[in-house]
């Protein structure tokens, strides 16, 4: 039997517990039950499935280990079950022996409700369950909220999901069944499953209900993938099942890929040509880590069940302990590709952990005897992190003597400007005369450049991405870096995959090639139809870019106020991407970009010490999913929000959010500077209600604004240094001293609870710098002088200097209980000048004066420090206006 196929018979082998808590009845009697054949009934509705649904060239080489995983009769069903036993050890006794068993149908709880995070211990009245849908990047589908109370909808949701999967498990029947291909069948599979169970728990009846199906079915396959292997016989099997041998048995090995570089690939090009070639660039990396992970698997000889995640760079996946002596020479082939197509600039280290069975356990279990808060698989995974970080210090250390030589070796010519690019600032031998921009200079192109462009361009409007494992190819002996670097295809060819993008669906029904159709929208999967050698699904993606219309080009050329430079540099075609010139023109207030960089706070002790004893590799496959749906999912749908407004209520919105990437935990976006801040200010307030309103999951912002000709290097250098100062913040909750969860703004770091995360739409806050901002706003909207803005800027001025005097001097720092009060000229000053102002005021202002006034004497007049922001925030929307 291959590695797909008892990958598949452990993808299936708990399939059956849908079919139970859907209703459904299988093809056997319940007298083969009672027989003891199967041992559960879901063993017995699993088997029923295969024989129903699974194309009979596959059937008989499963439906044994799949239904006969509790009884095992063959070394392939015993396999099974101890894949089922391994991947199963996350489950825990929820209840005590003296209380009743959970007899109906359950929601799965969601991850976040079961971590510990920044000293918040989780909440059992809290609990928080997601709803029973299939997946899609809508509200009611992927945020937790608190458990349906009647069992009747429980039920109706398990037959609503169940009846719309086997429509389509029977549809991939059909297709297969005459024509098939296994590895295309498994994926197809795979991803049918991901779509139906992620959200239905593996196990309720006595357990915390915490591990979706999903996750423990593709775990299983992973395992038996790699316990098929010669090695492993009945008496190995019996060994590890059933004696005290079995703690230090090598499982697995645990491997992990981390793309370095990737910063300076984004950033490290001028603003030539730049707003479809960053989105290319960022789209390129994704498709570096899928074909590399893929690569890896590829020669391991590994279904592709065994990619535990890849997003965001990185890739981790399950394979044979004896791979782990096989990756030094995939790793040096990796490397040879890279350094031939990019020069050294990026690099794809990777990294290895044995996996014993003690891992699969919590960590009492552990051989040690150390009953640690750590968790077998959160210990492996963050060791295995750190053999990632010195893997990328001391990138390309695998190559030999003669490829190591190359490296430091001069490339082209130095200082040969007609084959100097003007994007990446790279000499190419192929490099192009591209014509003259808004500034009357030549612009060079390389072929790298062009074809990321390109890439940018096909992004604006696509739905689809079709990927194609090529057959791999012949390594060269040793390098050439004589031969110029070719384009991203390229790169991806020499891995042995290739990616296309589609406006419209392609045509897939005859294809002869083995492709992978992913639709990048929720409408756009609903139009897919499977194929025989084609495996289709969801593909999450941030691919927010901002349009030109063919309306907002004409309003810009004749627009005094749009500079003829900027009007020179408008592009040309249908609806191009914007240039970073018409996403500062469209700012509300002063012209500028802002740009922000974002990332959830501490997720490397989260994933490390989180799950606690509770850490197995079914719950961390859990957590990298959710984190990546956030990140690649819902932020996009927060962006596209916020796009469809306008400035303000009843004006025509346009485009002004860039996604330069968003993956993994974090995202980097350029746009209009208050579009941004609200994005901001979206993704921290959702990421909340998303992690089952743990106070300990949050995520610290840095937002820079720049001119649209600042270089972007700098400008996300400005960015990640903001972010840096957020989360170096130390601030006061009331009860202690905190740090993190903080965005900092107009170069001010300020904590979320006192910045503001409500909405546009919500009452203004009169507690926290966005509702302060929205009100001082309303309030010269309605007539009071614009000089307000500015003299409570300068009062907040004399306070931040005397802020800094005491910081400078560490007065605060015996002040361990509260933070220390600041007292100055400024609060006299502040009041005495709203209420002159309001006695001045017509009857309409005087309300929202004296509301300002009564906000700034509060809290011993600490309200400076906010109001200030929000005053400086105020001038910047009001400049221009």
């Amino acid at each position: 039997m291959g590695a797909e196929a008892i990958a598949l018979a452990g993808l299936l082998h708990d399939i059956g517990k849908f079919t139970l808590r859907a209703a459904v009845g299988g093809r056997y009697s319940w007298e083969h039950l009672a027989r003891g054949d199967f041992g559960y009934k879901h063993a017995m509705l699993s088997a029923s499935f295969v024989e129903e649904i699974v194309p009979a060239q596959w059937r008989s080489l499963i439906v044994g280990a799949v239904g006969y995983h509790h009884r095992p009769q063959k070394r392939m069903d015993r396999i099974v079950q101890l894949s089922d036993h391994l991947s199963a050890a996350e489950r825990d006794d929820g209840t005590q022996d003296d209380q009743p068993r959970v007899q109906h149908p359950q929601q799965l709880l969601s991850i976040f409700s079961r971590l510990t995070a920044d000293n918040h211990e989780p909440d059992e009245t809290e609990r928080r369950y997601l709803p029973l849908r299939p997946l899609a990047l809508t509200e009611d589908a992927i945020f937790p909220a608190e458990a349906w109370n009647e069992p009747e909808q429980v039920w109706r949701a398990y037959e609503s999901l169940w009846r719309d999967f086997y429509s389509e498990a029977a549809a991939l029947k059909r297709v297969h069944e005459a024509d098939g291909d296994l590895p295309t069948y498994l994926e197809s599979m795979l991803l049918l499953l991901q779509r139906y169970t992620w959200c239905i728990p593996a196990a309720y009846y006595k357990n915390v209900p915490d591990i979706s199906l999903y996750d423990h079915s593709r775990m299983t396959a992973a395992l038996a993938a790699v316990l098929d292997r010669a090695d492993v016989d009945d008496g190995w099997l019996s060994r590890v099942e059933k004696t005290a041998e079995k703690s230090n048995q090598e499982i697995a090995v645990l491997i992990g890929g981390d793309i370095s570089g990737v910063q300076d690939f984004i950033y490290t090009i001028t603003a030539r040509g730049a707003t479809p070639s960053l989105r290319g660039r960022s789209f390129y990396l994704q498709m570096l880590t899928e074909a590399a992970a893929r690569y890896v698997l590829r020669r391991l000889d590994l279904p592709i069940t065994n990619l535990i995640y890849a997003g965001g760079g990185n890739f981790y996946l399950l394979a044979r302990p004896g791979d782990k002596e096989r990756l030094t020479q995939i790793q040096q082939e990796m490397s040879r590709v890279l350094l031939q197509q990019h020069r050294g600039s990026l690099y794809v280290a990777v990294a290895a952990h044995l996996l014993n069975v003690g891992d699969f356990s919590h960590a009492g279990d552990r051989l040690d005897g150390s009953d640690g808060i750590e968790g077998g698989i959160s210990k492996a995974w963050g060791q295995l992190h750190g053999r990632l970080q010195e893997a990328k210090q001391r990138r390309f250390s695998e190559l030999g003597t003669d490829d190591l030589a190359n490296l430091f070796l001069p490339l082209d010519h130095g200082g040969n400007e007609e084959r100097q690019c003007s994007v990446c600032g790279l000499e190419h031998q192929g490099t192009t005369d591209q014509g003259t921009g808004g500034d009357n200079e030549s612009q060079r192109k390389c072929p790298p450049c062009i074809a990321f462009e390109e890439l940018g361009k096909e992004l604006r409007k696509a739905r689809w991405l079709l990927l194609r494992e090529e057959p791999l190819p012949a390594l060269p002996v040793s390098l050439d870096l004589d031969m110029a670097p070719g384009t991203w295809s390229d790169t991806l060819a020499a891995l042995g995959f290739a990616a296309a993008l589609f406006a419209a669906r392609p045509n897939i029904e005859n294809s002869t090639k083995r492709q992978i159709l992913l639709a990048l929208d929720d409408d756009a999967r609903d139009a897919l139809v499977p194929a025989a050698k084609v495996a289709i699904g969801r593909r999450l993606l941030v691919n927010t870019t901002p349009l030109l219309t063919g309306d907002e080009r004409r309003a810009l050329v004749e627009s005094t106020a749009f500079s003829e430079a900027d009007t020179r540099e408008l592009p040309s075609g249908e609806e191009p991407v914007k240039p970073f010139g018409v996403l500062a023109y469209q700012s509300r207030g002063i012209k500028r970009l802002g740009v922000l960089r974002m990332d959830v706070d501490n997720l490397g002790v989260l994933f490390q010490k989180g799950l606690g004893k509770n850490a197995t590799l079914a719950r961390m496959a859990m957590l990298s999913f959710a984190v990546s749906l956030y990140f690649e999912g819902w932020v996009a749908a927060l962006a596209d929000e916020i796009n469809q407004r306008g400035h303000r209520t009843g004006e025509r919105p346009h485009q002004r959010l860039y996604a330069i990437y968003s993956g993994g935990d974090d995202l980097f976006f350029v746009g209009s500077w208050d579009a941004v801040v609200e994005l901001a200010i979206a993704v921290r307030r959702d990421l909340t209600r998303y992690a089952a309103g743990h106070p300990g999951i949050h995520a610290s912002a840095g937002i820079a604004l720049v001119g649209n000709k600042y270089p972007l290097y700098q400008a996300a250098h400005d960015a990640g240094e903001a972010e840096e100062e957020a989360k170096s913040l130390r601030w006061w909750d009331g009860r202690q001293w905190r740090r993190k969860d903080a965005i900092c703004f107009l170069n001010e770091p300020l904590p979320w609870a006192q910045f503001g995360m409500e909405s546009e739409e919500a009452t203004p806050n009169r507690s926290t710098v966005h509702g302060l901002m929205h009100e001082l706003d309303e309030t010269l909207v309605l007539g009071a002088p614009k000089a307000l803005a500015r003299q409570l800027t300068e009062f907040y001025a004399e306070y931040r200097e005397e802020r800094q005097k005491r910081r400078s001097v560490q007065v605060d720092s015996n002040w361990i209980d509260r933070p220390q009060r600041i007292w100055g000229r400024w609060m006299w000053r502040s009041v005495y000048t709203l209420k002159r102002l309001e006695e001045r005021s017509k009857n309409q202002l005087k309300p929202q004066l004296r509301a300002l006034r009564e906000q700034m004497q509060q809290n011993n007049y600490q309200m400076i420090e906010l109001l200030g922001v929000a005053a400086r925030w105020v001038e910047l929307i009001q400049r221009g206006e």
